[in-house]
């Protein structure tokens, strides 16, 4: 639209010009000259000119000074009164121009190129214009261009600002409403280093989250990504946990952002972003301190929900999972997971002559053997007295095979007990509560047979159940 104004304006000086000429003194060239800057002012109303590059956005003012050349030299001989005036006009209209759509500066430096034009066509045919005001009237535009330019800048970097602002937030609303929760100390320092490279908008983040035994754990995002954070970043992460307010750090040809995390309670931290725009340095204060509160309660806040999820699921007596942790575990069954039920065998004895006390140790030491024997993908929790469950995921190529390593290891350990399991292999078409009958068979049978042995239970059209295993291995007889 600038580009539009600027051309129309100096087709309408000209059009004036020519109104202002006696008849016997109009001649076509004014006229022409009105037409063509009227067109071309039409053709930058639907034209990108405002819009590209500085060097074609200098086109239009090029325009119009050819044009105010053109007319001076064209009009010499029947120039009017108003001639005077509309130069000088058509040089404010011009630098009015530069400033308003070029950096500050631009005026300044195109003002020379006007009194040039000036000076050139008045070389070319010596005018009967006096120049003196339009001469004079230069600097002025000028100034008054850099003032405009001055605005726009001003106004252009507000609107910016605002706009990178109200981006940023956004997208720390955006991140902290898709934060979900961390498995591991780990993943939750992943979590946040994520947040932080898409907040900040830069290259490089290094979470630090402190365990509850005073260890650290280190994440870095980005390029030349290492486990471990370099020396300045780590003496700044040092020097930052356990802190209240985040900085900003000038490190070599860049500056770093350094918050803390904080927390009531661990898992407490730091975070390193770098490199971050110099602009802005309050609200980017404000906006660290923003996410460092919100992450840190909201990582405080996951951790705190785990530790109740593990109170309500964990048995007290053996710390292994309680019935409501079996009853999960039966639902997350899959084709091919191995259900086994255990059962001590003489555990009542054991009650009886020796006391709870010494029955409690029994179900602690089981559960301890539990965590010991079994792969990390299988998983133990206590039904309830001295019942215990185990699933075996993916374990359809030997099932017993687990129930047989937790039985063997059980009775080489010198207990006063031994052990009966039932096994039963989930199918994808039977429902869970099938399988644990199954299973509940299986373990029936094995205690029938003679206790302290795997029992495998298996489909009735297969025949008698054979396949049970005493804890030593041997099969026992139909």
């Amino acid at each position: 639209m600038a580009a539009t104004a600027l051309l129309l304006g100096v087709a309408m000086l000209a059009l004036l010009d020519f109104v202002a000429r006696s008849e016997a003194e109009r001649g076509p060239s004014i006229l022409y000259l009105a037409l063509a800057l009227g067109l071309a002012g039409a053709y930058a109303a639907f034209s990108p000119l405002d819009r590209i590059g500085a060097i074609w956005r200098l086109l239009p003012p090029l325009v119009a000074l050819g044009a105010v050349a053109a007319a001076l030299v064209w009009a010499n001989s029947a120039a009017t009164s108003h001639a005077t005036i509309g130069l000088a006009a058509a040089a404010l209209m011009v630098l009015a121009y530069v400033g308003f759509v070029l950096p500050p500066g631009t005026a300044l430096l195109f003002s020379p190129l006007v009194i040039g034009v000036l000076l050139l066509a008045n070389r070319l045919e010596p005018f009967r214009i006096n120049l003196a005001l339009p001469l004079i009237g230069v600097p002025v535009a000028a100034g008054l261009g850099e003032l405009v330019s001055a605005l726009v800048d001003r106004s252009t970097r507000t609107q910016d600002r605002f706009s990178s602002r109200s981006d940023r937030l956004t997208r720390l609303e955006d991140v902290l409403r898709r934060f979900r929760r961390p498995a591991s100390l780990e993943e939750a320092a992943e979590e946040v280093a994520l947040a932080a490279l898409e907040i900040f908008d830069v290259e490089r983040a290094t979470v630090v989250l402190r365990d509850t035994v005073g260890g650290l754990i280190p994440v870095t995002l980005g390029p030349s990504t290492s486990e471990e954070p370099d020396p300045r970043t780590a003496e700044l992460v040092v020097d930052t946990i356990g802190g209240d307010e985040p900085r900003l750090v000038p490190n070599l040809t860049e500056t770093l952002l350094v918050l803390p995390l904080p927390a009531t309670d661990v898992p407490a931290g730091a975070v390193v972003v770098h490199p971050v725009s110099p602009e802005d340095p309050a609200f980017t204060l404000d906006l660290a301190r923003l996410f460092g509160t919100q992450v840190g309660i909201a990582i405080e806040h996951l951790f705190e929900i785990d530790k109740l999820e593990r109170a309500t699921t964990r048995d007290e007596l053996t710390g292994i999972g309680n019935r409501r942790h079996a009853d999960t575990l039966l639902n997350s069954l899959e084709d091919g997971d191995a259900l086994i039920l255990l059962d001590l065998d003489g555990f009542k004895a054991v009650n009886d002559t020796l006391g709870h006390a010494a029955g409690d140790q029994v179900l602690q030491d089981l559960s301890q053997h539990l965590r010991d024997c079994l792969r990390d993908s299988d998983t133990s929790a206590r039904l309830g007295g001295d019942e215990f469950l185990v699933v075996a995921r993916r374990a359809f190529s030997d099932p017993v095979a687990v129930a047989q390593r937790i039985l063997r290891g059980w009775a080489t350990s010198g207990r006063s007990t031994t052990l009966s399991a039932g096994v039963a292999l989930h199918e994808g078409t039977v429902a869970v509560d099938e399988t644990f009958d199954r299973a509940d068979q299986a373990l029936y049978r094995a205690k029938a047979a003679g206790k302290n042995r795997a029992q495998m239970w298996v489909h009735p059209e297969a025949g008698p159940s054979l396949n049970g295993h005493s804890a030593n291995g041997d099969r026992p007889a139909g």
